[in-house]
């Protein structure tokens, strides 16, 4: 499922940060020192809110058109972001397989590491 959500961007000169806010979701927001980057994590946040509701069945809000906030938020940039669902749980995926593989690894180093004795380590036994 694909859904498509207005955003209101805006740029803070003293903290020299990129805000971006979904009004449609509640607590749904990202901030960063570029605007590419605050892009990636609007679209992160967003795909993560909306995999939520999905999860827990909740209802999805309605988008609200691009026209009605840029009518209602004068003087502020509006974005539209697009998220595929089917693309996030894929990655979503890959990234806890990844973090389990790794995960996996580091504790393979550790027990090679514990398993040395005190005398091991001190006289250089192997």
């Amino acid at each position: 499922m694909k859904y498509f959500y207005p955003a209101i961007c805006s740029y803070d000169q003293k903290k020299g940060m990129f805000f971006v806010m979904f009004p449609d979701l509640i607590g749904c927001e990202a901030k960063a020192s570029t605007m590419n980057e605050a892009a990636k994590k609007a679209r992160e946040a967003l795909a993560a809110s909306l995999l939520e509701l999905e999860e827990k069945a909740l209802p999805i809000p309605s988008a609200t058109s691009e026209r009605q906030l840029r009518l209602r938020e004068s003087g502020k940039r509006i974005c539209t972001f697009l998220v595929d669902m089917d693309e996030y749980r894929a990655y979503k995926t890959y990234k806890v397989r990844h973090a389990d593989a790794k995960s996996a690894e580091w504790a393979g180093e550790a027990r090679k590491g514990r398993r040395q004795s005190i005398l091991a380590k001190v006289f250089g036994f192997r």
